[in-house]
């Protein structure tokens, strides 16, 4: 049981649709009001508080409510609309929502007990709580410090690239959403709660009904300081939000990428005081306090790099001295693991007038999503599609973003590319492995935002699907996740590619494989030259 000295008392508030919300305030034990306020806000009902901070529990995503209660900050949870002990429908991340915390922001600027300085708090859920609540610019809300969370509902979990994720959705929802609702006692139907999963499927495209639940398209209106930290261990979930919400809005602004290599870890790290105390309470106490805690004084931009040991500070991401490097897929055997092809990453395009690979599925050897079992033991990449590099002759840090540029045919109307990047470290036995970042497209999804896209950042529409001719060679430029990482003498990249994911490897983030049969062929000769382009940062 989490432990807080002082019991909370409830609120209640009518939002400007007339629907009563309904939210918890625990006030510091030394009455020295009124105080400055942390609000958090989502579905995982205020009740259940009371709950460790564990990964079995992953919806507890508070922070060290005490120490900010000894720190003179009061602490307000609000049930959103249609959860807990809050009237109306469950409309999650949706404009509307983001207006009833607007709503419960002012409410609570105007008691007694609040100095009118308020500042939002939490992770994941609680975090895309703060982005959506800052699109609608309440006048009390100061601050908002986003830690590990989205907010762009289609392409940073529910579809990524196109194709439908679904390996964390059914944990997500029926897990943290409905069933603790049925175990506090509510009826799953209520808040029309069991709508949500027949609209995700039922909108495949980025439509409006993704906007309105996407705060992303209105952060270029949020003045507001923005300390923006996100947890390289959730890339396939929050990590680009995090990333992108910080280059998106316009006031004052900092972005921290973390050490993390679980999503245990991250959640562990927000329930840190001494990290708080490190990085968020001086955030707090200079712009809800007025403290000068020189906290505005630290680099704009810090991350961690994998590999390396250690942060990098940059004024901006990406970092200004970062230049595309370019590694070529080529069809020569790389000769170090079992692979479909055991490709290569070449330094040099091919001169060659025909170098493809192809391969069909499913596997037969499929077993775990797309590992099988050898000898007993588990291989994710002896079924799927591999490019290595040779061995590094000297350290060199990639951080930014990155593009996988490929040439791709079918005899089937699309295909999928799920693609992930990693580092390979000699062992006694192989290599160990590290995954240091991902992407994902549907290839009826290529075309790209004029707008939005970049050389090393393609932003794709999603606004309709645009089949394939079977036997036409397309170029597909797949996204990768941002990354920051240091590979080191005598190690290797490799690229692995296919159109499913490891059910062990890539838990929880998989994907729907739906109907897949057929052919897919990657070219990589002089007319089509398939390349990856990762974000060099010299030293």
């Amino acid at each position: 049981m989490v432990d807080v000295s002082v019991q909370p008392f409830e609120i209640e508030l009518v939002t400007r649709t007339g629907i009563t919300v309904r939210a918890d305030v625990y006030l510091p034990a030394v009455k020295q009001g009124p105080y400055p306020v942390l609000l958090a806000a989502s579905p995982y009902q205020k009740a259940l508080r009371r709950l460790p901070a564990h990964w079995v529990f992953p919806f507890v995503e508070y922070g060290p409510m005490q120490m900010y209660l000894d720190e003179g900050y009061a602490y307000v949870i609000v049930d959103v609309p249609g959860s807990g002990r809050s009237e109306g429908i469950w409309d999650p991340v949706s404009r509307t929502e983001g207006e009833a915390i607007h709503d419960a922001i002012e409410y609570v600027a105007a008691q007694a007990w609040c100095d009118s300085n308020i500042g939002m708090i939490g992770q994941s859920y609680f975090s895309w709580s703060q982005w959506n609540a800052a699109r609608t610019r309440p006048p009390h809300l100061k601050t908002i410090v986003p830690y590990d969370g989205s907010n762009d509902m289609y392409r940073d979990w529910l579809y990524h690239g196109g194709i439908p994720q679904h390996g964390l959705l059914g944990p997500w929802l029926l897990g943290s959403v409905m069933m603790q609702h049925q175990a506090e006692g509510h009826d799953v139907r209520g808040g029309q709660r069991h709508e949500l999963l027949p609209n995700i499927m039922s909108n495949t495209l980025d439509n409006e009904w993704h906007r309105r639940r996407s705060p992303f398209w209105e952060l270029d209106q949020v003045d507001i300081p923005v300390f923006s930290i996100g947890a390289w261990s959730k890339a396939g979930l929050h990590l680009r939000g995090n990333v992108m919400g910080f280059n998106r809005v316009r006031g004052p602004r900092q972005l921290l990428l973390i050490e993390s290599y679980t999503f245990s870890d991250a959640q562990k790290t927000f329930d840190d005081e001494d990290f708080h105390r490190r990085e968020i309470l001086p955030w707090y106490d200079y712009h809800l306090k007025g403290r000068d805690t020189k906290v505005m004084e630290r680099p704009a931009v810090r991350a961690f790099v994998n590999g390396a040991g250690e942060y990098r500070s940059s004024n901006r991401w990406p970092p200004p001295e970062m230049v595309p490097d370019t590694f070529y897929l080529s069809s020569q055997k790389a000769g170090v693991l079992r692979s479909l092809n055991d490709g290569s990453l070449a330094r040099t395009p091919s001169d060659r007038e025909a170098d493809s690979t192809s391969w069909s599925y499913p596997d037969p050897e499929w077993m775990l999503g797309v590992t099988t079992i050898i000898n007993g033991v588990p291989d994710h990449t002896a079924r799927v599609i591999t490019y290595t590099s040779a061995e590094f002759d000297e350290a060199r840090e990639f951080t930014g973003h990155g593009v996988l540029i490929l040439h791709g045919s079918s005899n089937q109307e699309d295909m999928d590319l799920i693609v992930k990047l990693q580092v390979l470290s000699p062992a006694k036995h192989g290599f160990t492995v590290r995954k240091v970042t991902q992407g994902w497209l549907r290839a009826s999804h290529r075309a790209e935002d004029p707008d939005l896209t970049q050389d090393m950042l393609p932003f794709h529409t999603h606004a309709k699907a645009d089949p394939l001719i079977p036997g036409k060679i397309y170029e597909l430029r797949v996204e990768l996740l941002p990354m920051s990482f240091l590979v080191n003498p005598g190690e290797r990249l490799r690229l692995e590619i296919s159109n499913f994911d490891s059910l062990i490897a890539d838990a929880p983030m998989t994907h729907w494989y739906g109907q897949k049969v057929g052919t897919d062929t990657y070219h990589h000769d002089a007319a089509h030259p398939s390349r990856l382009v990762l974000p060099h940062c010299p030293g």
